[in-house]
């Protein structure tokens, strides 16, 4: 028997063991945490603002997503995609009010109601103009522009209205707010050896061009004594954009600033001015969409986007333990691709871009991917489908 066979076998066996138990069976012990990641297509303020005269949520994109969210029960969960409403904040309310809004209308709702006491969000980059023709269409983009694609084009990060596309966390645990370190304002020039196209951005552009499409996170929460901190952003997909690839370019290089981050390196200010990243003994965890494959393309340094993170060597891939049946749709697991580690249902296959990627001083013990099979869970299947254009995905770590 060769070893190919064998190692083809083991990994089925593998596969069929991590796919014995259903997402919504799976509950969290005193000593282990939950963390988890959803980026909900599209989370406007329209869609959480849509209420009855009792304050329940009527969206039924965000009901399915959040029966997904009380399903998994995770004490830490970090969204993508939901807007910042930039209206309310001038009204006197913060950036988290929409984290609240879903919190308040669609979580804590229904036959389980899930609620979180801690609310994290911070600016981002999304939907603010720079006053630079940054898409090169002849045209700087005004506030008229707003709502269309060229006022998306000529913005720090891409949104067609400010607060699009934004980041927030809700979690069991305390969020050290005071802690917390944020680099929406970093310039992408002050990376060292970036990857910033120059034959596309003027010498004028590149001198404010911001690194972050939407923004780096560092949060710290508390749970019990320790303190994890989570390293959250969602950069800007490697695609739209043509041969200068600059879109591409700035995912391998907002992936990269991770690097540097977690090697504590000096060159990364956050936006209060303080140098620096974390200590070599600081736990952590990188969470986010970060439109970055396995199977991604291979960029000029020889090296794809995620490769800087999957194989460094602070951090636990955990790739073995995302995973679901719904990925696979009736194809074999395992190498070269990995199907069944698949986060995202677009473009037919889908790719593994959403990611949890804990320090190797933190145990993860279990996880996986909300993405059940249709031929055994159709109601399940239909709800993820509903839900998002991406799947929820959680990590249970356990804390020492």
């Amino acid at each position: 028997m060769s070893s190919a066979f064998i190692q083809a076998i083991l990994i089925q066996i593998f596969v069929n063991l991590s796919f014995t138990v259903s997402a919504a069976d799976v509950t969290t012990t005193k000593d282990t945490v939950r963390i988890a990641l959803f980026n909900i297509w599209e989370m406007s303020t329209e869609k959480l603002t849509n209420i009855d005269m009792n304050g329940i949520g009527q969206d039924d994109q965000l009901k399915a997503a959040a029966e997904i969210v009380r399903r998994i029960s995770p004490d830490v969960l970090v969204l993508n995609e939901i807007d910042h409403d930039i209206d309310a904040l001038q009204a006197g309310q913060d950036l988290s009010l929409n984290a609240r809004r879903f919190n308040d209308a669609y979580l804590n709702q229904g036959d389980k109601p899930l609620t979180y006491q801690f609310t994290y969000a911070a600016p981002c980059n999304t939907g603010f103009l720079a006053g630079k023709d940054f898409d090169n269409n002849g045209k700087v983009a005004t506030v008229k522009d707003q709502g269309s694609r060229e006022h998306g084009g000529d913005c720090y990060g891409y949104g067609v209205y400010p607060g699009q596309y934004s980041m927030a966390i809700l979690s069991r645990f305390p969020l050290e707010h005071e802690q917390a370190r944020t680099f929406q304002k970093y310039l992408w020039k002050d990376l060292p050896d970036n990857l910033i196209p120059r034959e596309w951005y003027s010498d004028d552009e590149i001198e404010i061009f911001r690194l972050s499409s939407k923004s780096h996170w560092d949060v710290p929460v508390r749970i019990g004594k320790k303190l994890v901190h989570l390293l959250v952003s969602h950069p800007t997909p490697p695609v739209f954009d043509g041969p200068e690839d600059r879109n591409g370019r700035r995912n391998y290089d907002e992936l990269k600033m991770w690097v540097h981050y977690i090697n504590n390196d000096t060159v990364m200010v956050d936006d209060s001015g303080v140098r620096g990243g974390l200590a070599e003994d600081e736990s952590f965890i990188i969470i986010g969409d970060l439109n970055a494959a396995p199977q991604g393309d291979t960029l000029e340094t020889g090296q794809r986007s995620i490769d800087q993170l999957l194989k460094h060597p602070r951090i636990n891939d955990c790739g073995d333990l995302l995973v679901s049946e719904g990925a696979l749709d009736g194809r074999k697991p395992g190498p070269p691709d990995y199907i069944e580690r698949r986060t995202s249902g677009w473009d037919g296959r889908g790719l593994r871009i959403d990611h949890l990627l804990p320090s190797i001083d933190l145990e993860p013990v279990s996880g996986g991917v909300y993405w059940p099979d249709v031929k055994i869970d159709p109601d399940g299947a239909a709800l993820a489908k509903k839900a998002s254009d991406h799947r929820l995905i959680w990590l249970d770590i356990k804390v020492k």
